[in-house]
C-alpha cells in the first residue's frame, strides 16, 4: 500500500517531530477514533467520523494530500499515529467546525438547520455553446414541431397530433399528451412502424410512471390508473376525488395526488393505493413541491415548510402518510418545484439561487447529491448551468438534459459537475432553419428503460 506523502515542513506549533509514515487504512482508523473522542454526541444521521473519512477519500481522489486532513485532528490529541505528539487543547476539528446543529422535530424526522443559507459550489468551467447540426442527433428523444426526433437518429411523423405538452418513452413505443382546443388532453400511442392512435380522449392530469408501464389520469370526479400493455389499457382502477385533486406522479405501487389551494382547504399532497379500495385522504399540508420518488418507491423527494416556517428539502415516507423522515433546511433551492430525481435515486437536479460572487445570474440549475445532503456534506450541492425552464430528463445515470429556452437544449454530466471537471455543461442549439418553433416548443421525452442501480 502506498504510504501517505508528508509535507517538507511541519507548520503546526504542537508538532515536535515528524510522525512516521502511515498507511491509508491506519490513517483512516486513527482519524475515526480521534473524531469520535472529540465530538459531542448529538442526534445525527451518521457517525461524524464516517462523514469526515468520506470527505478524506474524496480529497484523495482529487489528488489532495491526505496528510493535511489528518493533521487537523492529530494536532489536538494523542493518538497511535504519532507517539511524539505533545497533548494540546485545540478547538473542534476544522472539518466539523461549520457543521449545522442537528435537531429532532416533533414528527420524529431528523432535521439539520444551519444558521445561514448554504452556498453552492460554483461551476468550474465556462458553459460551452455547441450548435446541433442537421446531421447531429439530439441527446434525448425530443418532439419538435410535427416530428418525434429520437436519440438514435430517427424521425417519426406525428401526423394528426398537435400541441404536444408531455411525452414518455415506454417499452414498445411512446405516449404523447396532446393539449386539445377544449382545454382537455388526449393521450396518443406512437410507434415507429404504425400510425399514431388515441389511447385516452378527453382526460386531464395525465402522469406516467418512470418505467412507462402505468398511467394515471383524472376524468370527471374520478382519478383512474391502469397498466399499459402493447399500447392498450389493462387492469383499470378508479376512485372518487374532490374537484381540487389530481394525480401528479407515482411512488412504487402508490399514486401521488396533489390538492390545489382552495377556499376551504390549503394545498397538499397525499397517496392513493390502488387495490386497497377508495382514496382515503390524509393530506400532508407542509409539502410545497415534489420532485419525484426514490427507486424503492418508499420515499418522495420534496420541499416542505417546517414548524419554524423554513423551507427544507425532505424525504417523505410513502408508508407513513408522507411524514418527513429526513430534512435539511437553508439550502439555496427555489420554490418553483422544477426538477427531477435521477433513476438511481442519487441526484436531484433543481433550480436554486446562484452565488452572486461567481456569476451574474440570479438563478441556476443545482445538482444535489441526495446521498450526502442530509449528512451536511459541503460538496452536496453544486451549481450546474442555466436554470430549468421546463422538464428535466435523465438520459442515463450520469446525464440530465433540459430545455434552457425554445432554441437550446442543455446537457449536464453530473460526474463532471460533482468532481469539478471541465466540459460538464454543454448547450445544443436547435436548428431553427429546419424546424418552425415560432408556435411550438421543444418537448423532451421522459421515461426510464434501463435499471441504472
Amino acid at each position: 500500500m502506498t504510504p501517505v506523502s508528508r509535507p517538507t515542513r511541519d507548520n503546526h506549533p504542537a508538532l515536535r517531530r515528524r510522525p512516521p509514515v502511515v498507511a491509508t487504512d491506519d490513517l483512516e482508523r486513527a482519524l475515526r477514533d480521534c473524531l469520535v473522542d472529540q465530538t459531542v454526541r448529538a442526534p445525527s444521521l451518521v457517525d461524524p467520523a464516517e462523514r469526515a473519512i468520506r470527505r478524506a477519500r474524496r480529497v484523495r481522489r482529487n489528488r489532495i494530500g491526505a496528510a493535511t486532513l489528518a493533521g487537523v485532528c492529530l494536532a489536538g490529541s494523542t493518538s497511535a499515529l504519532a507517539a511524539g505528539l505533545a497533548p494540546a487543547a485545540t478547538p473542534a476539528p476544522a472539518l466539523l467546525a461549520e457543521a449545522p446543529v442537528l435537531m429532532v422535530t416533533p414528527s420524529g424526522a431528523t432535521t439539520t438547520g444551519p444558521a445561514a443559507q448554504a452556498a453552492p459550489l460554483p461551476l468550474s468551467d465556462d458553459l460551452r455553446r455547441q450548435p446541433l447540426a442537421a446531421a447531429q442527433v439530439p441527446p434525448v428523444d425530443v418532439v419538435l414541431a410535427d416530428g418525434l426526433h429520437t436519440s438514435d437518429g430517427r424521425r417519426i411523423d406525428l401526423g394528426p397530433i398537435a400541441a404536444v405538452s408531455q411525452a414518455s418513452r415506454i417499452p414498445d413505443g411512446w405516449l404523447l399528451v396532446e393539449e386539445q382546443p377544449s382545454g382537455e388532453t388526449g393521450v396518443w400511442f406512437v410507434t415507429a412502424t404504425a400510425a399514431p392512435r388515441v389511447v385516452l380522449p378527453g382526460v386531464d392530469g395525465v402522469v406516467f410512471d418512470p418505467a412507462g408501464t402505468r398511467i394515471a389520469w383524472r376524468t370527471g370526479a374520478e382519478v383512474a390508473v391502469a397498466r399499459l400493455v402493447d399500447g392498450e389499457l389493462a387492469d383499470l382502477e378508479h376512485t372518487a376525488v374532490s374537484p381540487e385533486t389530481r394525480p401528479v406522479g407515482f411512488a412504487g405501487d402508490a399514486v401521488l395526488m396533489a390538492r390545489a389551494d382552495g377556499e376551504d382547504n390549503p394545498a397538499g399532497y397525499d397517496v392513493w393505493w390502488p387495490g386497497r379500495g377508495q382514496f382515503q385522504p390524509t393530506w400532508n399540508e407542509t409539502a410545497t413541491a415534489v420532485y419525484g420518488s426514490l427507486p424503492d418507491g418508499q420515499s418522495i423527494v420534496a420541499q416542505i415548510n417546517d414548524v419554524a416556517g423554513r423551507s427544507c428539502l425532505a424525504l417523505l415516507d410513502v408508508r407513513r402518510e408522507l411524514a418527513a423522515s429526513k430534512t435539511v433546511c437553508a439550502l439555496p433551492l427555489t420554490s418553483d418545484g422544477r426538477g427531477a430525481v435521477s433513476h438511481d435515486g442519487r441526484w436531484l437536479m433543481a433550480n436554486g439561487t446562484a452565488d452572486t460572487r461567481s456569476t451574474t445570474e440570479t438563478e441556476l440549475a443545482m445538482l444535489v447529491d441526495l446521498g450526502e445532503v442530509f449528512d451536511q456534506e459541503p460538496a452536496a450541492i453544486r451549481e450546474a448551468g442555466p436554470r430549468l425552464t421546463g422538464t428535466a430528463v435523465w438520459a442515463d445515470a450520469e446525464t440530465v438534459v433540459h430545455v434552457a429556452d425554445d432554441e437550446q437544449l442543455v446537457r449536464i454530466n453530473v460526474d463532471r459537475i460533482s468532481t469539478g471537471q471541465d466540459g460538464a455543461v454543454e448547450r445544443y442549439e436547435l436548428p431553427t432553419d429546419m424546424f418552425d418553433l415560432s408556435d411550438a416548443h421543444p418537448v423532451l421525452v421522459d421515461g426510464a428503460l434501463t435499471d441504472f442501480r
